[in-house]
């Protein structure tokens, strides 16, 4: 009787070559991710910075900001420290600003420090300015490596020298940048703004402090939108699409914003006690770089996993092939080879004796 079979149904088949009469349901967020592009791009995204040790970069990006601080601190003392030395009207308004506020003890010592930072004005700036080209640059290449990482691409320069003068000019651009975007948020969120419309007469319009401080927010948002653009299109060295880093960069500036005003009123707080000024600060500005590398890092990561993004991607080589010869040994090979040994062993007995019985009958 001959056998029937039955051909397996391609479109039923699994990732194991099994057919299944039904399909497996998927599960609540692989449904959800099915059902909304935009849950599945933001999952990607989220899968994206956890592979590539998004976490660790930041954690590290951070360390090397609030280091690059302190030389970028004496840099600013010592430029202040050349104004004045110019400038000796000003000089001496300080130095009775200072003797008025601080009492005469105080002020004596606070303004023969501020003599000594004149004095040594250079000394200081000379010291700053390779401190800050130091862990200035070690800061952008951390940050640049870590948004690198996020498009799986290499983070570091092809040449050493053009590499070093491209994060130069990184710096310095993130510099202004960070400068422009605190500035902003600073100037319409702070006394400043309640203190100019007084001054000019407005500050008794119903509602006014309201509508400059939304102008002052879409300002900042349009400030933070341009910053994060940059970074998007600068920071990897890989080809970004400008589409993708546009869209992300909206993303971005609104949780910078969020970030930004949450300083704002941190450092208000902490300033406002002595107990909280010691310490207050030098924690607030970790925690905020922590927090805007983190999202400087996602942002990257969203961009890396846009469509276009990925469509331009060079797919890993596969891991290279390993042949594995195997021997198959089947059930009672052994008993097999056994007599076959034994059958040839009898006939070359026979034949041996064969040939002797011949020689004896010719004899």
């Amino acid at each position: 009787m001959a056998r029937t079979t039955t051909a397996a149904d391609p479109d039923k088949l699994d990732d194991h070559g099994i057919e299944r009469s039904t399909d497996d349901a998927p599960g609540a967020i692989d449904a959800y991710r099915d059902k909304w592009p935009w849950f599945d791009h933001v999952m990607r995204m989220n899968e994206r910075y956890g592979d590539q040790g998004g976490n660790h970069f930041a954690a590290g990006i951070t360390y090397f900001s609030v280091l690059s601080i302190f030389p970028l601190v004496m840099l600013i003392f010592a430029t202040v420290a050349m104004v004045l030395a110019g400038n000796e009207e000003l000089m001496n308004d300080i130095a009775d600003s200072v003797t008025e506020s601080a009492g005469d003890d105080l002020g004596a010592t606070i303004n023969d420090i501020i003599d000594g930072a004149i004095d040594q004005r250079g000394s200081v700036f000379g010291i700053g300015l390779v401190l800050a080209m130091w862990t200035g640059l070690g800061w952008m290449a951390n940050l640049r490596l870590g948004v690198s990482e996020m498009w799986k691409v290499d983070g570091k320069a092809a040449n050493f020298i053009t590499g070093k003068i491209s994060d130069l000019i990184g710096l310095i651009g993130l510099l202004l940048a960070l400068v422009v975007a605190f500035g902003v948020t600073a100037i319409g969120g702070g006394g400043f703004t309640r203190g100019l419309l007084d001054a000019i007469g407005l500050g008794d319009i119903p509602g006014i402090r309201f509508l400059t401080w939304l102008v002052a927010l879409v300002v900042a948002l349009v400030a933070n939108w341009i910053v994060f653009f940059w970074l998007m299109m600068f920071l990897p060295r890989t080809h970004v699409p400008r589409a993708a880093a546009a869209r992300a960069a909206v993303i971005g500036a609104i949780a910078f914003e969020v970030i930004k005003q949450f300083a704002t009123l941190l450092f208000s707080n902490a300033l406002s006690s002595p107990a909280a000024a010691a310490f207050g600060p030098i924690i607030g500005i970790m925690v905020m770089l922590y927090l805007i590398w983190r999202i400087v890092l996602y942002v990257a990561a969203w961009t890396a996993t846009t469509p276009e993004a990925l469509a331009q991607m060079v797919p890993d080589a596969p891991p290279p092939a390993v042949i594995r010869v195997r021997q198959e040994v089947r059930p009672g090979s052994r008993q097999v080879s056994r007599a076959g040994l034994v059958g040839v062993g009898t006939a070359a007995g026979a034949a041996a004796v064969g040939l002797i019985g011949r020689a004896l009958r010719r004899k």
